[in-house]
């Protein structure tokens, strides 16, 4: 497996995704019947950058709010149990500093102040790529967040990266399987463009690498497909 072309191009900052790490949705955590964690990085929420020709608040590349992953999940779980709570955490800088045991406790510590029910994890395209190439391995990375995660849940699904990455992808599954944890393929959709955000935008903006809403639709109903397995 190589490295998807998206994963080396990209160029959407780690550390400018958002201006606070967290963010809470949906219906309140007390009177929630199931509450939800998601992990992740742009693909799952960045915030509004007109610099870069980004100008929305979701999930990169949706059309809006509703379209990205979290959402169409989210709306979908609400049909199933009426009120839904979320915490979308973006974790891009801890990508960027991927053995920085503070910020990896700085997630685990939102975790454990949500309290979910089930975490999902989808995360891993910004990984230092100077610290990889310079062979630092990237595997006590997922592990200490996976272990860290199995004391706030033992419901947890981590994917593949949406760009194939063979370090980071071998790195993931061995977590998975060490802290016996689903494990769910989205690299096959990194690399068919219809999954991409570029039709969808018309334009060759750095972000059009990232799912557009069909993309988003089929990783939610991935998603979907692991909550299941777990029992929701």
């Amino acid at each position: 497996m190589a490295i998807n072309v998206e994963f080396l191009k990209n160029p959407i900052d780690p550390d400018s995704q958002v201006s606070f790490p967290y963010y809470y949705d949906g219906d309140n955590k007390e009177t929630a019947k199931l509450k939800i964690m998601f992990i992740g990085n742009s693909i799952t929420f960045h915030e509004r950058i007109d610099a870069i020709g980004w100008h929305k608040n979701c999930g990169m590349a949706a059309s809006d709010l509703d379209h990205d992953y979290v959402h169409v999940v989210y709306h979908r779980l609400k049909e199933k149990y009426g009120k839904v709570a979320m915490c979308v955490f973006n974790g891009a800088t801890w990508e960027r500093d991927y053995l920085n045991q503070d910020k990896l406790n700085l997630i685990i510590k939102t975790a454990k102040d949500f309290a979910p029910d089930i975490i999902i994890i989808r995360i891993g395209e910004n990984f230092n790529k100077p610290m990889l190439k310079d062979g630092i391995d990237p595997f006590p990375a997922f592990d200490g967040l996976l272990k860290g995660c199995l004391g706030v849940s033992k419901n947890i699904s981590i994917s593949s990266m949406f760009w194939a990455h063979p370090i980071l992808d071998e790195a993931i599954t061995k977590a998975a399987n060490i802290n016996k944890c689903n494990y769910f393929l989205l690299s096959d959709l990194g690399a068919d463009r219809k999954y991409l955000a570029y039709e969808q935008y018309n334009n060759s903006a750095g972000y059009c690498g990232h799912p557009g809403d069909y993309g988003m639709e089929v990783i939610a109903e991935r998603v979907l497909n692991e909550i299941s397995k777990l029992g929701f």
